[in-house]
């Protein structure tokens, strides 16, 4: 059972230990005071009462007397009627022994006179004969020393737990309706301390209405201490029904009696000690002290839940209420605060304290179950219940946090502050989310996020966090509920999706199978390809990406389809719009005629295209028509066709040109030289755009050919059986061998000799066997790394 507890002065001029509780004051002794109501119900705390009714009975209980054994201590009840009554005296009674008297009505002010040496019973039942205005006199007295006394033990508190005097003021202000002064910590204790007393009693300066003169402020304790010591140390009134009072019973009903003030603060272990100054005693003149408790009055107030509140198990939670018939403040007489499982079950204590206007701190404790309550507490000797129901819930593990699916792939590098996701969790108790960069020593950046309907709102299995995008890499998520635990979340930002630059790649109608390559940036994620425009397979490569696509049956010249790209870490696959192209067939070379300019001398094989010599070409193509501007393009072709020289009709360039011939056939006028080199394979490839190119086709080899214009066989005999003969013409240094015929040929052994006066002439001694096969043989010659001969136009 708590305890109101009061303390006593020490007899004038002892100097005894003092008691735990009077802060910047002497303690007079620890009591306990105590009231039970006139039915059933076991004694309760005077100051944890709300309302006493008539006909309760008023507990005195001492625990310790200063000094101890005093057998002539005596202490009295002064009542004020709530009602418009004289004020009720109730009989003196030993101080030192417990007792207790029955309250004959309602009381508003209940008041203990403590006689040290005994108090006249006479002159306490006379006290409304005498003075009728002692009555308001003490009701003012009570009020305006038990707003200090409150003050006193809050400042008290704080001080032993580290508070501030400001927080408790702010409080206190909100409690008893008081201007809430802002206090200059910088200032003295007792400058301080006025400025507080001058919020609780506006009315005044002064702060002790019994004291006779000025005295010291005590400077020990803080500023609970000074605002104790200022209130008993000044002899200016409390206020002017408390100065009439003290006077009255001062001179009027005691004149050998010096009255002094009193007031109630914690002893520990559940008691109150009565706290006074300390002064020596006058001579023949005895002491005593009041101490006036102004009973709150209060009805049992009708409290509701203004929504219903969704809790977290093993934490502090805040709840708003509506209250109805009486002031919010009055909930601190509610006591025994328990939980109520609407289910049905066992009530669960929990420690419940004011918070603000209008709101209680609730204490849950983690085994409390998961389920829907009711908020009880008892009312004096009366239960109490909070109209409406509250959720109460475990904390989420949050073991099992994740992106939603899809939005990975949201998080791209370069995308600006974007809105993802999480599943996995109830997210109701969430209060914080940052997101911790993988750079050593960085500090994590906090998160704006959002819940479904609101924080304790209920189960919510998402939340939705802002996000920057501007740098790719492996982060962790931070998310802390209300219970500062922080859980970790790996979280990636992407590498932006890949590019492709050369679009729309161009199918070709009617190919069983068609080459792609593509062209761009972020190519090498490219895990596989997909269209409706056929199956695709490749794979990324130095350069890009390369595969092949065989086009679907049935698509026509004209259609576009998308690609959908599966890229590499991402979910969704990326999709790039109009990324094929349907075309026509591409263009295609059938054949090739060719002619020659004049006659060579020497034999050209049908394949072959002689350099240095303008040689015409007759191609028949296919799907080039009237209005169509093909492009041929020319090269040797090695492995691949690299391109050296490219015409469109009726261009001309390094001596070529090229014209349209007639419906499917282009000219094509050329020294095969000026494009490629002896022993290349000159190919074409025909350009339409959009269908694309044509496959190689080989219009020949090149071929250095010898131009032949004179032979003259000598006299001059070479061994047993030939003879040397003078050939004369342009390119001979090619001949490696001369003959009769095309399998015998006798090698040449010197080499081609300039003609005076012609740098591009030259002379070529070769050696033949004699006789000829007959009369003006033709002449056979071999170029080099030739297997056999080739006739020419010159005899012997």
């Amino acid at each position: 059972m708590n305890r109101l507890l009061f303390v006593l002065l020490l007899v004038a001029g002892a100097a005894a230990a003092v008691p735990p509780g009077c802060t910047g004051s002497t303690s007079l002794g620890v009591f306990d005071l105590s009231v039970r109501p006139f039915s059933k119900g076991e004694p309760l705390p005077l100051k944890s009462v709300a309302e006493i009714r008539g006909g309760s009975r008023l507990i005195w209980n001492p625990v310790h007397l200063t000094p101890p054994g005093s057998s002539g201590a005596e202490v009295a009840a002064v009542l004020v009627p709530s009602a418009d009554a004289d004020l009720i005296t109730l009989e003196p009674r030993k101080a030192s022994t417990p007792t207790e008297w029955q309250l004959p009505e309602r009381p508003q002010v209940i008041a203990l006179l403590f006689g040290p040496e005994g108090l006249s019973e006479g002159k306490i039942k006379s006290l409304v004969t005498h003075n009728r205005e002692l009555l308001r006199e003490l009701a003012d007295y009570a009020e305006q020393s038990s707003e200090v006394e409150s003050l006193v033990q809050q400042l008290a508190d704080a001080q032993q737990s580290g508070g501030s005097a400001a927080a408790v003021l702010k409080g206190f202000s909100s409690q008893y309706g008081v201007d809430a002064t802002k206090l200059d910590t910088k200032a003295s204790s007792d400058q301080q301390a006025a400025l507080l007393l001058k919020a609780v009693l506006p009315a005044s300066n002064a702060y002790d209405p019994l004291a006779g003169r000025s005295s010291q402020v005590q400077q020990s304790g803080g500023l609970a201490a000074s605002v104790a010591g200022m209130f008993f140390g000044n002899p200016i009134a409390l206020a002017a029904g408390g100065a009439a009072l003290f006077q009255n019973l001062k001179t009027a009903l005691f004149p050998g009696t010096e009255f002094r003030s009193a007031f109630a603060q914690s002893a520990g272990a559940g008691s109150m000690a009565l706290c006074t100054k300390t002064v020596a005693a006058k001579s023949k003149t005895r002491s005593a002290y009041l101490w006036a408790y102004r009973v709150p009055e209060i009805k049992k107030p009708v409290v509701s839940l203004t929504e219903t509140p969704h809790l977290p198990a093993g934490s502090k939670s805040t709840i708003a209420l509506n209250s109805s018939g009486a002031s919010f403040q009055s909930l601190v007489f509610a006591r025994e605060w328990r939980l109520l499982p609407v289910a049905g079950g066992n009530a669960i204590p929990v420690t419940v304290k004011a918070a603000a206007a209008n709101a209680l701190e609730l204490d849950l404790e983690p085994n409390v179950p998961a389920g829907e309550y009711r908020l009880a507490a008892t009312w004096n000797w009366e239960p109490l219940e909070v109209v409406g129901a509250l959720d109460v819930r475990p904390y989420d593990s949050f073991a099992h946090v994740a992106l939603a699916a899809g939005e990975q792939d949201r998080l791209l590098e370069g995308s600006g502050t974007v809105t993802v996701k999480l599943t996995g969790a109830d997210y109701e108790f969430l209060e914080k989310a940052a997101l911790q960069s993988p750079v050593a020593d960085s500090n994590p950046v906090e998160l704006s996020f959002t819940l479904p309907v609101g924080k304790r709102r209920g189960p919510q299995n998402s939340v939705a966090l802002r996000l920057g995008t501007s740098k790719r890499g492996s982060y962790r998520l931070l998310l802390a509920q209300s219970d500062g635990v922080t859980h970790e979340v790996p979280i990636a930002i992407l590498p932006p999706s890949p590019t492709i630059t050369n679009l729309p790649i161009h199918i070709n109608a009617g190919e069983m199978q068609e080459a792609i390559r593509l062209q761009g940036s972020g190519l090498e994620r490219i895990e596989a390809i997909s269209s409706d425009a056929g199956e695709i397979t490749g794979t990324p490569d130095a350069h890009g990406w390369s595969g092949e696509i065989v086009p679907r049956d049935g698509v026509a010249p004209g259609g576009r389809f998308a690609v959908s790209l599966k890229v590499q870490s991402v979910d969704t696959p990326v999709t790039v719009p109009d990324a094929i192209e349907m075309v026509g067939p591409r263009p295609r070379i059938r054949s090739a005629q060719k002619s020659l300019a004049g006659m060579l001398g020497t034999e050209i094989g049908s394949d072959e295209l002689p350099a240095g010599t303008a040689v015409g070409l007759v191609l028949s193509v296919e799907q080039v028509h009237d209005g169509s501007r093909p492009k041929l393009e020319l090269g040797c072709a090695s492995g691949e066709v690299r391109r050296t020289l490219t015409l469109s009709p009726g261009e001309s360039s390094s001596g070529a040109s090229l014209t349209f011939a007639g419906p499917g056939a282009l000219y094509l006028s050329l020294d095969p030289g000026t494009v490629g080199y002896a022993g290349c394979r000159l190919a074409a490839n025909l350009v339409l755009d959009p269908e694309g190119r044509s496959d190689p086709f080989v219009l020949g080899r090149i071929v250095r050919v010898p131009r032949l214009e004179k032979f003259t066989l000598t006299a001059e005999k070479v061994g047993d059986s030939g003879y040397a003969g003078i050939l004369e013409g342009r390119d001979l240094d090619v001949i490696e061998r001369a003959g009769w015929d095309a399998m015998q040929g006798i090698p040449v052994e010197t080499i081609a000799t300039p003609i005076p006066g012609d740098a591009t002439r030259q002379s070529l001694r070769v050696v033949l066997p004699w006789p000829a096969p007959a009369p003006h043989a033709p002449l056979y010659i071999w170029l080099r790394g030739e297997a056999s001969g080739r006739k020419t136009a010159v005899t012997y």
